[in-house]
C-alpha cells in the first residue's frame, strides 16, 4: 500500500471504526480489528506491517478462511466500517464472488492490486516470465468498477506483449498499482474473451499506448503486414493447405 493511501485510510478511521483486512497475513495492516487470512497468526508479517505501530487486532480475531472457497465468511452483513483488500484479488480463483462478500460485511472500504505495468513487465520476480508468476488476473480498476481479465501465457515470450525490464524503473509508486475507495457498493466484472487474435490485440494496443518506442513497433508491424501478404500469395499458390483463420470474436461479460 502506498504511504499516501495508508495515512489517508488511518484519518478516516481514527479510533472509531471496526474495520477488516482480508488476506493481511504477508504484511498485515495493524488498524485492522479483524484479519481474515488462510495462514496463521503467529506466522503473520512475513514483509513486515502497515497501518500504525499498535495491532488492533489479536489471536481471536484472526480469523482462518480460505478465501479462495465460496464458504460464506463468518461475519454479519455490514459488521464491518472499513475492508482492506490489499494485493489480494489477482490471486484468487473467483474475484468476482470475494467481491460481493466484500460488499456483504463491509460498508467501505479500499482495494489495491498491481497494475497491468507491473503485471505485463518481464523481469519483475524473474528474467523468464512478465509480472508476478502466481498470479491468475491482469486487473483494471476505471471508475468504481474492476475488470478482470485472464492473464494469458504467451506475454512471457515475445516481445510484442511485454514491457521490457528497465520499463519498472520509469515508473512511479503510484504507477504500479491500481486502488479504489468505495463506498456501499463497487462494480466487478469478468470480461471473457475466447479469441487468442483479439487478446493479442488488447495487449498489443496497451503496450504500445503506455510505452512508446516508435521505430520498434514500427517493425513489429511491417512485419505483421509482411505476413498477412506473404499468406495471402500462399493461400493462391497452395489453396489446400492449413491457414490461421482469425477469430473475430467480441468479448463478453461476466459479473
Amino acid at each position: 500500500m502506498i504511504k499516501e493511501n495508508e495515512l489517508k485510510i488511518l484519518k478516516e478511521l481514527k479510533s472509531r471504526g471496526i474495520v477488516l483486512d482480508i488476506g493481511g497475513w504477508d504484511k498485515p495492516f495493524n488498524r485492522a480489528n479483524y484479519v481474515l487470512d488462510i495462514h496463521s497468526f503467529e506466522t503473520r508479517g512475513f514483509h513486515g506491517n502497515q497501518g500504525g505501530n499498535k495491532e488492533f487486532f489479536n489471536k481471536k480475531t484472526w480469523i482462518i478462511h480460505d478465501v479462495n472457497s465460496k464458504e460464506r465468511w463468518p461475519f454479519r452483513d455490514n459488521q464491518f466500517d472499513f475492508v482492506i483488500c490489499s494485493h489480494l484479488l489477482e490471486d484468487i480463483r473467483d474475484p468476482i464472488w470475494l467481491c460481493s462478500e466484500i460488499m456483504r460485511v463491509g460498508k467501505a472500504g479500499y482495494i489495491e492490486i498491481p497494475s497491468m505495468n507491473v503485471e505485463l513487465t518481464k523481469g519483475v520476480m524473474n528474467n523468464s516470465y512478465a509480472g508476478y508468476y502466481h498470479h491468475r488476473w491482469l486487473v483494471e480498476i476505471k471508475n468504481n468498477k474492476i475488470i478482470f481479465r485472464f492473464k494469458p501465457h504467451f506475454i512471457h515470450n515475445n516481445k510484442r506483449f511485454h514491457f521490457p525490464k528497465r520499463f519498472l524503473k520509469k515508473l512511479t509508486e503510484k504507477e504500479k498499482i491500481d486502488f479504489l475507495f468505495w463506498n456501499k457498493r463497487f462494480q466487478s466484472e469478468e470480461r471473457i474473451q475466447i479469441s487468442r487474435d483479439k487478446s493479442e490485440e488488447f495487449i498489443y494496443r496497451y503496450i504500445k499506448r503506455k510505452y512508446p518506442r516508435k521505430y520498434f513497433y514500427f517493425f513489429l508491424d511491417v512485419i505483421k503486414i509482411l505476413n498477412t501478404k506473404f499468406t495471402q500469395l500462399k493461400k493462391i499458390i497452395l489453396p489446400n493447405g492449413y491457414y490461421h483463420k482469425y477469430m473475430d470474436v467480441e468479448e463478453f461479460v461476466s459479473k
